[in-house]
């Protein structure tokens, strides 16, 4: 039988018609192709390494300039430190620039708030009416012409006169108790009741002679407002609360416990460790930027390796300001330069700290030691100065950030440029496949007719054979 000759249809890219693996083929020739964009992704990465580099050394000067600023924060320069002797029944906590000396304290009476209470033995039932309260030259008027409950009373008077008193209800165990008790400590601030009509029963007054004190009474005193009276070197003192900030600039007293006529010595004294530990810490943040631009900007010839800023102008812009800004320091009286704060440099330009040379100067001068470090009204100091300068290195369009915006319109052309270059690879792309799959639809053309003569070429053999 003869064979009929096949369709010259399309061969799929796959390589039916060759038994070819053309896709494999393909994806060889454009990882050829592939290279000039592989080389442009390699210089973006570089450039986002040198952004990422910037971002270091912006983080360590960022530091350098905290460090810098806490050299002329008051709480640094002017930090004191506060002793309590045994005993006293207080404690005693201390600002920046509080007036040191020492002071003999004792605490005779403490400041207390008044307090009254509905009587004990039977529970006060209300009435409608009014309940006006009066303290420290306010008066707040409670209406409670509704009447209802006592809970219902304690309610409008937290509602209505909260900022002079507060109320709650005390269950004994044989009545139930409306204590009102005032919002401050202090003579001055004790409160009056005038109580009409249904609440006429809780009217009080505290300066009334010998105002009642039975818990039997409708209402009565649990505790008169009272002034806390403390003994200060030989001086009998009094105020209405139990902190006291106004006896010792900058120093809060809090009064704890009565000591009757026994005291105890408050010091308060300088605490130059604080400035200390603060020049300690800018001598670190130095160095770390030392360490970090040189960590990224270092070139070594012998292995001929470099650090992603090598080369790089503002780095060195950079550490040239820091060290001018040591090196031109200047002071007064004995204090001339940085040395004499106890700060040098060793040969490789790292900055050391001598806390014994810093606490001489302190003990000899603090005041030049400050100026040194703050400056005066016609010369910035070094903590002023270098606050600045950091500034203007930070700042949007400063010198480091002009370093990454560079950088940046970099990345964004080799991006534009690897763009172009993925649009082209893809064209060629599509031409390759174009033209292999045109290559293996003629190879299948071949094969199926050359199964086709095959076919033929042996059927007439046979054919010939049985004749």
């Amino acid at each position: 039988m003869a064979s009929t000759i096949p369709s010259s249809g399309t061969i799929s890219s796959s390589g039916l018609g060759s038994g070819l693996d053309i896709n494999g083929i393909i994806d060889k020739l454009m990882q050829v192709e592939q290279k000039p964009i592989d080389a442009i992704n390699q210089k973006i990465s570089d450039v986002q390494t040198k952004i990422s580099a910037f971002g270091q050394v912006k983080s360590a000067l960022s530091t350098l300039q905290s460090a810098a600023k806490s050299l002329s924060d008051p709480n640094t320069l002017y930090a004191v430190t506060t002793s309590v002797g045994s005993g006293a029944g207080f404690n005693a906590t201390a600002g920046a620039g509080a007036a040191t000396g020492t002071y003999d304290i004792g605490v005779q009476q403490l400041a207390q708030a008044q307090r009254v209470a509905t009587s004990a033995t039977s529970t006060f039932t209300p009435g409608a009416g009014t309940l006006t309260i009066s303290a420290g030259g306010q008066s707040v008027q409670i209406d409670f012409s509704a009447g209802g409950s006592l809970e219902d009373l304690r309610n409008a008077i937290n509602d209505q006169a909260n900022s002079l008193v507060s109320a709650t209800l005390v269950d004994n165990g044989t009545a139930k108790q409306l204590v009102i008790t005032s919002r401050q400590t202090g003579t001055n601030q004790a409160f009056s009741l005038t109580g009409t009509d249904g609440l006429s029963g809780l009217t009080f007054d505290p300066n009334a002679t010998n105002p009642p004190t039975d818990p039997s009474s409708d209402i009565y005193q649990v505790q008169a407002a009272q002034d806390a009276k403390i003994s200060f070197n030989g001086l009998t003192v009094t105020r209405s609360s139990n902190t006291i900030e106004d006896l010792i600039p900058g120093v809060t007293l809090t009064l704890q416990s009565v000591t009757g006529q026994t005291t105890a010595p408050l010091s308060v004294q300088r605490d130059n460790s604080a400035l200390e530990k603060a020049m300690q810490s800018f001598v670190d943040a130095y160095n770390a930027v030392n360490n970090t631009i040189y960590t990224l900007s270092y070139y070594d010839p012998d292995t001929k390796t470099a650090g992603p800023l090598s080369g790089d102008s503002s780095l060195r812009t950079i550490q040239n300001q820091l060290r001018n800004t040591l090196n031109s320091l200047t002071g007064s009286g004995t204090l001339r330069s940085y040395t004499d704060l106890g700060l040098s440099f060793d040969s490789k330009g790292t900055l050391s700290f001598d806390t014994t040379t810093f606490r001489k100067a302190m003990q000899s001068d603090p005041g030049a030691v400050k100026q040194m470090l703050v400056g005066t009204d016609t010369q910035a100091g070094l903590a002023t100065r270098l606050d600045s300068l950091l500034s203007t290195d930070l700042q949007t369009g400063g010198l480091l950030d002009a370093s990454v915006q560079g950088l940046n319109s970099r990345v964004t052309l080799l991006n534009n440029q690897k763009d172009l270059l993925q649009s082209q690879l893809d064209r060629i792309q599509a031409t390759y496949q174009q033209q292999f799959n045109n290559m293996d639809t003629i190879v299948g053309q071949y094969n199926s007719l050359s199964t086709y003569l095959t076919q033929q070429f042996n059927a007439l053999f046979a054919s010939s054979k049985s004749g």
